[in-house]
Formats: structure tokens, C-alpha cells, sequence
């Protein structure tokens, strides 16, 4: 409910959804530039990838009802993004650079942080988020957001602090961005927000 009412007050005319999900039989792919508008940058050597929890690999719970492996890990759909099983401190530019907010879902077995920069790498916003897996009483993805009322992010950063997370369901409002998904007019935000879930996970990989 939160993320559906944010974009509605976003107010740029360029709310997007990303959901991950045009990565369906892309498991271990790099993102890298494949979605417009964005890129997903090489991080301490590890490149954001496609996550599709369909290939049995994955120790995830999807909000409809899929669980692989022990399921600690809730993603959305089929498919999220993360960096690998080392992972670190992961990057995601805009290319625009003219984002006034971004927010993500996230599945962490630990605190999870994002960050918003400007083109100087002055730090604009940051937001934090407890542990929501399975094992430490999660119940499905939660959501960050970060945001700038100059319409100058940059790019953002995400990280936790133990290399135990993925994260699904980003949206912002940069140009240049196509929607994956489409984004509710406000009349219908409260009919829709019921069916947000969330996610969660333990002291395990989210990759097996």
C-alpha cells in the first residue's frame, strides 16, 4: 500500500515498475543495461543478475505461493535481482539522472540500506529497514524509499550488512524508465493495496 501511494504522489509523470519478471529463463544473467533508462553497474566485481527461483536453486517464497528450496528468501513473482552469492554493495544509475524518488522491495537476513546520490556523489537520502526473512518473523518483501525534492538522484546504492539479500519490485519516477508493470490510477489504490505482501529470510544464502 505504502509503494502504490508514493508513486501516486510522485507526481512527475514517469512513475515506473520494475518487477524483474521479463527475466524468466534468464537465471544468473547479468541485468547490466537491459532495462532503459537504467544501469545496473558492476560492483566489487559482481554484477547484478536475474534471480528466477523457478530453476530450483533458490531458497525463496514468492507472494503466489511458490516455495523452493527451505523458502526463506520472499520475492515477488518468479524472478528478483541480487549479486550473486559473495554480493556486496550493489549500484543502480539513472541515466537521466533527474529521479526525484526510487524505492525497492527487499528480503534481508540482516539491516538493509539504500542510498540516494546526486551526480557529485553527494549523498541525498537514505532509508533502512530491519531484518524481514522467514526465520526472523518475516512475512513478505519490505519496502525502502528514498527521495529528492531537486529531481537530481543520480543513482542509488543498496547493501546489507552480512551478503544475505535480493530485492524485487523497484520504482522511481527517472525519465527515460519503461513501466514492467502498470502503475494504478489513485481511485484504485486502496482496491489494489490489500495485495501487497512482503518478504522475508534467515541466516542462510538466498541462492543455494
Amino acid at each position: 500500500m505504502a509503494l502504490l501511494i508514493v508513486l501516486a504522489l510522485s507526481g512527475t509523470g514517469h512513475a515506473w515498475l520494475i518487477n524483474f519478471e521479463n527475466g524468466l529463463g534468464q537465471d544468473g544473467t547479468p541485468v547490466a543495461s537491459g532495462i532503459p533508462g537504467l544501469d545496473f553497474t558492476t560492483t566489487d566485481g559482481y554484477d547484478w543478475i536475474y534471480a528466477d527461483i523457478l530453476n530450483g536453486s533458490y531458497n525463496a517464497t514468492s507472494d503466489n505461493g511458490t516455495v523452493t528450496g527451505s523458502g526463506e528468501f520472499f520475492v515477488s513473482g518468479y524472478v528478483s535481482t541480487f549479486l550473486g552469492t559473495t554480493q556486496g554493495s550493489g549500484r543502480i544509475d539513472f541515466l537521466n539522472g533527474d529521479g526525484s524518488m526510487f524505492s525497492t522491495g527487499y528480503s534481508s537476513a540482516s539491516n538493509f540500506y539504500l542510498e540516494a546520490y546526486d551526480e557529485f556523489d553527494n549523498l541525498l537520502d537514505q532509508a533502512m529497514g530491519g531484518p524481514n526473512t522467514v526465520s526472523s518473523g518475516g512475512t513478505g518483501l519490505e519496502y525502502l524509499t528514498v527521495s529528492s525534492a531537486s529531481n537530481n538522484i543520480a543513482y542509488v546504492m543498496m547493501h546489507d550488512t552480512g551478503n544475505f539479500w535480493t530485492v524485487d519490485n523497484m520504482s522511481g519516477d527517472a525519465s527515460g524508465v519503461p513501466n514492467q508493470d502498470p502503475i494504478p490510477e489513485p481511485a484504485t489504490l486502496i482496491l489494489l493495496g490489500a495485495g501487497l505482501v512482503g518478504g522475508g529470510m534467515f541466516r542462510r544464502k538466498f541462492r543455494k
